[in-house]
């Protein structure tokens, strides 16, 4: 063989060698992408579930929380109490609101690179804690409402109950009896006009008395408790009933 022809065969050897390394070396890079590919989109479905994870847990803590306050049975101190607590807990909603629109974020980012056979499983995931949020959401404000608004009429009742008893006391001392005097027709004209407007005024109160011993009837429904129970009914009767007979025997004299 010719030094040339030798020459030839080591340059054709060599080229066979190169094409070889190149071969392989497409096929290493076109692997590193592939592993590098799927390593990013397992990622980005890891942090969709992590995201989703996280969330569920808030959101069943928070529903744990309210189950706990859902209640309006018992003294003022122990609604105030729930009361207090359904605010903290009305305050965090945002909150749950952020974890939802990080989620909405990671999901979109997981279905740009995932196949279409794991597409079902991520939107699945998104509506089932889409729902849950919703079912939340409600359940914080509807907690709170109603909580909030039975402390509310137990304040305005506690109101018109003091002002029914600040007025049973003066129309008392009203109606107490003066000592007998010596009368002329004038003075006693006067005071039998006067005696036809005090009983007018009793009157007048039971329509107030009524509305009140309707509230606390509605009240003791929710709360159970003492404070407005049949008893303190009947003892406001019996005190009206009171002012109501001395007004008439005012009246009368």
């Amino acid at each position: 063989m010719t030094e040339e022809a030798s020459y030839c065969q080591f340059l054709s050897a060599k080229q066979s060698s190169i094409c070889c390394l190149i071969k392989d070396l497409k096929v290493f890079i076109k692997n590193v992408f592939a592993t590098s590919s799927n390593a990013m989109t397992q990622q980005l479905q890891d942090e969709f579930d992590s995201s989703v994870e996280n969330a569920e847990a808030w959101m069943k803590a928070i529903q744990e929380r309210l189950s706990i306050n859902d209640n309006t049975k018992g003294p003022r101190s122990a609604l105030e109490a729930r009361l207090k607590e359904t605010e903290k807990i009305r305050v965090l909603e945002p909150e749950g609101s952020l974890k939802i629109d990080l989620i909405l974020v990671k999901a979109d980012a997981a279905l740009r690179s995932i196949s279409e056979e794991k597409k079902h499983e991520i939107l699945s995931k998104l509506k089932d804690i889409k729902a849950l949020w919703e079912e939340t959401a409600i359940y914080i404000t509807h907690c709170h409402s109603r909580i909030e608004w039975v402390w509310l009429h137990w304040n305005e009742y506690l109101k018109a109950q003091d002002e029914f008893y600040t007025w049973i006391h003066n129309m008392s001392v009203t109606l107490e009896p003066d000592i007998e005097l010596q009368l002329g027709l004038k003075e006693k004209q006067w005071q039998l006009s006067h005696a036809q407007v005090l009983l007018n005024d009793v009157l007048n109160q039971s329509v107030l008395l009524e509305r009140l011993l309707e509230e606390a009837a509605s009240l003791f429904s929710r709360i159970g408790d003492s404070s407005v129970d049949e008893d303190v009914q009947k003892k406001m009767k019996m005190e009206y009933e009171k002012i109501r007979e001395l007004a008439e025997l005012l009246q009368m004299q």
